[in-house]
């Protein structure tokens, strides 16, 4: 039924037909922006009698930088006439005054308390969604606003989970293991990096997927834009470092013995104008950055014959979508043009 509205028309030929279907219906289904979240997450509330048996759910949350920069704003109210007393105290008084610490006190709860509306709700109308779909859903595709994907703190079970494309950091949490339970039955990790939430995708080799993924077979990190310490981690992970300076071992939990294949592919070099002066320091950082990242990842592709690295490219919301789509029709992965798209580049060009 790929994203569930032919079952919908199918539904309202007949009665019957609408009786018969009630449970197919729901095999797979699509849930774009927050206000189908909240719609959905009610109407299973109230159908607490249907035994939902869905097996592939896409939830994409995330609304545009624009939408999501007005609902923070008009969410930080409070902090911002909380900040504005604290520097109205901060002109008048010493800083070891208690009424500037509290007001300094005050704009911290304020902020803390901001980002909790923003993501409270949402979280528990995902979780709620979650849980009732859990003990059967196979193919998760999921992507939140960091202020919604930073409140999934209550444990989720996913039994029979087999591939998780995650563009959110789900099921990351905060001081803490995963949200995600161990899930012997997931196969496929599909983690696409973002400037837009609250982790770096390192966070995931730390107590992350060897937790919630024992049994991971494949592993792939798109999107990537950082430095090199994302590469740095999974070189641990992998059990190849040799650098007791950075992280030891020890705090970079091994991944799965049963993983086969590791797929890197960084995101589009960041455009430069300019000549690297000390007026244009910030994007000659970044370039550095970029630069470090595929030196490393070459150098880890050459290293294991388990990573592979794609060709830098952007992930667009069109190809996510089509993507789970596929899964859902059953189709595999086309390896003859994942082939043609393979960086062979050698580390020397980065190491001048």
């Amino acid at each position: 039924m790929r994203d569930g509205r032919t079952g919908v028309s199918l539904s309202r030929v007949s009665q019957y037909i609408r009786n018969t279907s009630e449970l197919a219906r729901y095999t797979s289904i699509v849930l774009r922006g927050p206000a189908q979240i909240f719609a959905f997450a009610q109407f299973v509330a109230e159908h607490t009698h249907l035994k939902l048996k869905t097996r592939y759910l896409f939830i994409d949350g995330q609304e545009s930088e624009e939408e999501l920069e007005r609902v923070a704003y008009l969410a930080n109210a409070g902090t911002r006439e909380a900040q504005r007393e604290y520097t109205r105290l901060a002109q008048l008084l010493p800083p070891t005054n208690k009424l500037v610490q509290e007001a300094e006190d005050a704009v911290i709860w304020e902020s803390a308390n901001a980002t909790a509306i923003l993501g409270r709700e949402g979280a528990r109308a995902v979780e709620s969604i979650l849980r009732t779909l859990g003990p059967t859903l196979e193919i998760l595709d999921i992507s939140l606003n960091k202020y919604v994907a930073e409140m999934l703190r209550n444990p989720i079970s996913l039994p029979r989970l087999v591939d998780l494309p995650t563009r959110c950091g789900f099921p990351l949490r905060p001081c803490d293991v995963p949200a995600l339970e161990p899930t012997n039955s997931l196969r496929y990790l599909h983690v696409v990096d973002t400037t837009h939430q609250w982790h770096f995708v390192e966070r995931f080799f730390e107590n992350g997927i060897s937790y919630f993924a024992p049994s991971l077979v494949q592993l792939r990190l798109l999107d990537l834009y950082q430095d090199e310490e994302v590469t740095k981690h999974l070189e641990c992970a992998l059990g190849h470092s040799d650098d007791l300076d950075f992280y030891p071992p020890s705090q970079v939990p091994q991944l799965p013995p049963t993983l086969e294949l590791v797929i890197l592919r960084p995101a589009l070099e960041p455009k430069h104008n300019r000549r690297c002066e000390p007026s244009a320091r910030a994007p000659c950082d970044e370039l550095r950055d970029y630069d470090d990242l595929m030196c490393f990842a070459r150098w880890l592709r050459d290293k294991d014959d388990r990573v592979m690295l794609l060709k830098a490219a952007a992930s667009t919301p069109v190809e996510e979508f089509r993507e789970w789509l596929d899964k859902v029709d059953g189709t595999v992965c086309d390896w003859d043009i994942l082939t043609s798209e393979l960086d062979f580049d050698s580390t020397e060009e980065y190491s001048d």
